[in-house]
């Protein structure tokens, strides 16, 4: 009765004011009611108790947006204090049930392909970013092709793995992307000042990684500089709201659409003068996929050719540029650690002059510590989505996650645990030497399933890990030898060439979670000066 009447009142209130002031007052009305029953039912008893809890948010399908978008890491660390490792949230009306730890890692990277897919989840975020036709974009039938017969991400890496990813290519690189390295820093100003790290990384990284891996062409293209810059903005496009809302008309969107055609023509250039030229001796990427047949016999056109380069390099470079803009960054808070990495050259080779080899970076621990420590600290990507297309159960807790849902892994949060590295928030390449390596409280796992080949040499199957910068199983990046190799040869120059700090007064920069591949928040700057 109570109700009625403050309704009645509240409507007779409404019926005298004007009529521009009543409609806007009538909504604010409806949608205070619609939260209030929304918020109301939230406190309720959960009626299904086989399904995870939802966390609170106020205001229907934007649900927990904001709180996420400001900083997700922060956000799912709270989450998991409320609700422990397994929840959903709500974000712009996609149920994200979100599976945290060694466990939560192992159910959503080794999900049963018929129950969950990597393709339903990305499709919308990595069309326009490496083209149409390849990867998520093609037909079923197709793309089952690029993975399993000769046409691919998978078999070019194959192919390429038993050519271009062994120990004897690997010993052939190191003097390579040292002299890459140096030429490339040549043109920094000999009497020193500012370094903007994070662009001076996305050059120095897809330059050496090109001149390694992608051909003679596509190294001399990518050292005019202008296609790190197209590759930042395809990064970008990798954005929580692309993957929300895909294809909105904003200016991040616009970037990236161009950037995609340009590489596109860069590449299909590249493989259009090759065939004209009749120039099919190389041994590189391009070659291998120029000589690769669909099932049916007919050959790669060139635009899927240009679109499976994109993708490729975009594979490697994000990491490589993330990590080792890190890794310098702390180094420039450190001073005894660049002392102690000095040390370390002196000791296994004599001099700062004598010239690395793969067997030297090998026997460079806290060089090699320096990069996983960067990778536990800022994993480029700190979450790992698929879409659920059968209910599938999460064995641990009994939750079963319903058809429609995503399921999402995010070992980042794993990595900041003080449940498996001690004082996580610290920088310490040390702690991989004490062993101190995330793995004590968990329980080794047995069984013929747990090693594999998925054409690029055994791995573990196993994601129940607490640290996974390179994701695990089938999805486990095959490029992560390179990558250490890569990025442990730019370090050990750069403190070779140069003595650094953070800039007087610079406040040490952020994670940037505007995109799904996290940088360093600008300016992400050091000062440095060339070493006599």
């Amino acid at each position: 009765m109570a109700s009625t009447t403050t309704l009645g009142i509240c409507g007779a209130s409404l019926s005298s004011l004007p009529l521009l002031v009543r409609i806007p007052a009538a909504v604010a009305l409806l949608v205070g009611v619609v939260i209030g029953i929304h918020v109301l039912s939230q406190c309720l008893p959960r009626k299904n108790t086989s399904l995870p809890p939802v966390v609170f948010h106020w205001i229907p399908f934007i649900g927990n947006a904001v709180a996420f978008g400001i900083n997700p890491v922060n956000f799912l660390q709270e989450c998991q204090k409320k609700h422990g490792d397994v929840f959903t949230c709500i974000l712009l009306g996609k149920r994200i049930t979100v599976c945290l730890g060694p466990d939560g890692h192992d159910f959503v990277f080794n999900g049963n392909v018929k129950n969950v897919s990597a393709a339903e989840a990305y499709k919308h975020l990595t069309t326009p970013v490496f083209g149409k036709d390849v990867v998520y974009d093609a037909s079923v039938t197709t793309f089952m092709e690029q993975k399993k017969y000769d046409v691919p991400l998978i078999c070019v890496y194959v192919e390429f793995v038993k050519a271009g990813l062994t120990t004897e290519s690997f010993r052939l690189y190191v003097p390579m992307i040292v002299e890459d390295v140096l030429k490339y820093c040549q043109r920094f100003p000999m009497t020193g000042g500012r370094l903007n790290l994070g662009e001076c990384m996305a050059e120095m990284i897809i330059i050496t990684a090109s001149r390694c891996l992608m051909g003679k062409e596509v190294s001399a293209a990518l050292n005019e500089g202008e296609t790190a810059v197209l590759y930042r903005h395809l990064e970008q496009g990798i954005s929580p709201i692309n993957f929300m809302i895909p294809n909105l008309p904003i200016e991040v969107n616009r970037k990236r659409d161009a950037s995609q055609v340009k590489l596109t023509a860069l590449f299909a250039g590249i493989v259009k003068r090759r065939r004209e030229s009749e120039d099919n001796l190389n041994q590189d990427v391009v070659q291998t996929l120029m000589e690769q047949t669909y099932k049916d016999g007919s050959p790669l056109p060139d635009h899927h050719i240009a679109h499976l380069m994109i993708a490729l390099l975009f594979g490697g470079q994000h990491t490589s540029a993330t990590t080792s803009t890190w890794a310098i960054i702390h180094l420039a808070q450190d001073q005894q650690l660049i002392k102690a990495l000095r040390q370390e050259q002196l000791e296994v080779l004599g001099s700062l002059f004598e010239p690395l080899t793969l067997d030297t970076l090998k026997d460079m621990p806290l060089l090699d510590n320096i990069v996983r420590e960067s990778l536990r600290l800022h994993p480029p990507t700190f979450q790992v989505l698929r879409k659920i297309l059968q209910p599938v159960a999460f064995d641990k807790t009994g939750y079963v996650i319903p058809v429609g849902h995503h399921i999402c892994a995010a070992p980042m949060v794993s990595h900041l645990d003080e449940r498996y590295f001690k004082d996580a928030l610290r920088f310490d390449p040390y702690r991989w030497m004490r062993g101190e390596d995330g793995s004590a409280e968990l329980e080794s796992e047995v069984g013929a399933d747990t090693t594999t080949d998925y054409g690029f040499g055994t791995v573990t199957t196993s994601a129940r890990s607490a640290y996974l910068p390179f994701g695990a199983g089938r999805h486990r990046c095959i490029g992560e030898q390179f990558a250490y190799v890569q990025l442990k040869t730019i370090i050990a120059i750069f403190v070779r060439l140069f003595d650094f700090e953070l800039p007087q007064g610079t406040i040490f920069p952020e994670s940037d979670f505007t995109s799904m591949v996290v940088h360093a928040t600008d300016p992400c700057e050091i000062q440095f000066t060339w070493r006599k």
